[in-house]
């Protein structure tokens, strides 16, 4: 079980995904004002300012599972899943976007 606490702008308040969070963590990532964490099956559960991370709805059905590992920087996360592709959300000048990497 994942208990939160702080300022709740900065990912102190997990109430939103609880349930999500009671079984099956084993990896938790942070950004400055976001966390992740990674579940035994493979989903990404996240919390915290949505322009750091917090906010992974964009991507949701992408992090529902075969997540191997997952990264952070200052604001943004990226999945590594089993097939060996990348899932990035977050500030898209932190990271949180492919484009730039798609374009070249």
């Amino acid at each position: 079980e994942v208990v939160a606490w702080g300022h709740e702008a900065a990912g102190g308040d997990s109430s939103r995904v609880q349930d999500q969070l009671q079984n099956g963590v084993f990896r938790l990532v942070s950004t400055d004002n976001a966390f992740a964490a990674l579940r035994t099956d493979g989903v990404v559960v996240t919390w915290g300012n949505s322009g750091a991370g917090g906010d992974s709805d964009s991507v949701r059905e992408q992090l529902s599972g075969n997540v191997r590992k997952v990264y952070s920087t200052d604001k943004a996360f990226a999945a590594l899943k089993r097939d060996g592709t990348v899932v990035c959300w977050g500030d898209e000048l932190s990271g949180g976007s492919m484009q730039q990497a798609e374009e070249q």
